[in-house]
């Protein structure tokens, strides 16, 4: 349990840590590469760690320095049969297909909330591929055997994940042809597939967008890479947050945009909350509170609708987030996650036709905030405890997923 004292903040300096999406992408494509790659800024997280030991299994050489990882051997040869996977749906969509490219059968399991996650939309794209696997109700645990994927085309329907996307995307570069993803009208968190086009574009690798498909050259890479992961933009969330609701200045060095993260959108919400936002070459600032409500399409922001729904409670006027329905499948069903904790503290939402509304209270009560053992619900709502006595976080240690050093930063 971690109680949180309510105080004023007038000013907050944070140094953010690595991008998670950036590190999971970049952990992958170095162990897809059979030259040397070095990345500076590697996030250390649970998440990451989890990527990064299953790729050791599967056969990829690393050495670690702080936060510099250099790769100097892809997978192949699996050390081990069985990978863990925790509660990490992007290490396990990503790293699936990979199995195919193994020289032993191997079973990707994890945290029993894993395996109530979709996977159905990959499994049928692998299937379409050739790729003989195993597995239960659509999840994982699941056993991919190895095999050749042909590449060609490939279809998503019903897609309620982008990283499906992102992990055919990678394992292309393997395949014996060119892969084109066809993909549907409706696509989730579409900013992902773009932060891995730009990522795989920004390293050489030959991929083309247009409208609905994606073209993924199959050419296993041979380059010597070196990469520096950007700043966590899905983190600098909180504190943007936690300066609108405070009236606060917030300092965010090492910063720099445009970036390839999608929730770089952060900075312009809170622009139409009432802020302003000052871009200089080597941070951001922020200064002002939330002078309105907001009305915003979360179709391809996601991670930042936790700490927006907080938002939404000191606003001056009802907040409503639109397409929202994708977070019932994330680490935990967020829709519901924030609804009960809402309540607890005596606040109200509403959710119908895949939005979510907030409807701001002229006072709330302390609560146990329920984290549902969810990094981003338990650092959303402890913003809201700045300001509302009483509240605490039934597991803060859960933030070690994607931010270890929250707690450090949330008491500075």
């Amino acid at each position: 349990m971690y109680r949180i004292l309510p105080k004023k903040i007038t000013e907050k300096t944070v140094s953010l840590p690595p991008s998670k999406s950036l590190s999971h992408r970049m952990a992958i494509l170095a162990g897809l590469n059979r030259g040397r790659t070095v990345i500076e800024n590697f996030l250390c997280a649970d998440d990451t760690e989890i990527t990064l030991n299953a790729l050791r299994n599967m056969g990829m050489e690393a050495r670690r320095g702080g936060d510099r990882l250099a790769v100097s051997q892809p997978i192949e040869r699996a050390r081990e049969g069985e990978i863990y996977l925790g509660n990490s749906g992007s290490s396990a969509r990503f790293l699936l297909p990979l199995g195919a490219f193994l020289d032993q059968p191997v079973r990707f399991y994890g945290e029993p909330r894993l395996h109530q996650r979709p996977f159905e939309e990959l499994f049928a794209a692998l299937g379409e591929l050739g790729i003989r696997f195993s597995a239960s109700e659509n999840s994982l645990p699941a056993t991919v055997y190895p095999g050749k994927m042909a590449g060609g085309a490939v279809g998503l329907k019903n897609l309620r994940s982008s990283q499906a996307v992102t992990a055919l995307m990678l394992a292309g570069l393997w395949m014996d042809s060119d892969l084109v993803i066809h993909l549907p009208e409706e696509i989730p968190s579409a900013a992902y597939i773009r932060m891995t086009h730009q990522l795989m574009a920004r390293l050489g690798l030959e991929v083309e967008s247009a409208g609905k498909q994606v073209r993924v050259k199959a050419e296993r890479p041979a380059a010597e890479w070196n990469y520096t992961v950007e700043k966590d933009l899905s983190a600098a969330s909180y504190w943007v947050v936690l300066g609108l609701i405070h009236e606060a200045r917030i300092i965010l060095p090492g910063v720099r945009l445009p970036s390839l993260q999608g929730d770089e959108r952060i900075f312009s919400i809170a622009q139409e909350a009432g802020a302003e936002v000052v871009c200089h070459p080597d941070r951001v600032e922020i200064q002002g509170g939330v002078r309105r409500g907001l009305d915003l399409d979360c179709r391809e922001i996601p991670d930042l609708v936790p700490a927006l729904s907080v938002l939404g409670l000191f606003s001056p006027a009802p907040a409503r987030l639109r397409n929202v329905s994708h977070l019932s499948y994330k680490e935990s069903n967020r829709i519901e996650a924030i609804q009960q904790n809402i309540a607890a503290i005596g606040g109200s939402s509403e959710y119908r036709e895949g939005g979510l509304t907030i409807l701001p209270a002229k006072r709330y009560r302390g609560a146990v905030i329920s984290t549902f053992n969810d990094h981003r619900i338990a650092m959303s709502f402890a913003l809201a405890g700045s300001r509302i006595a009483g509240i605490v976080i039934d597991n803060p240690g859960c933030v070690s997923k994607s931010y270890p050093g929250f707690w450090r930063d949330f008491e500075k």
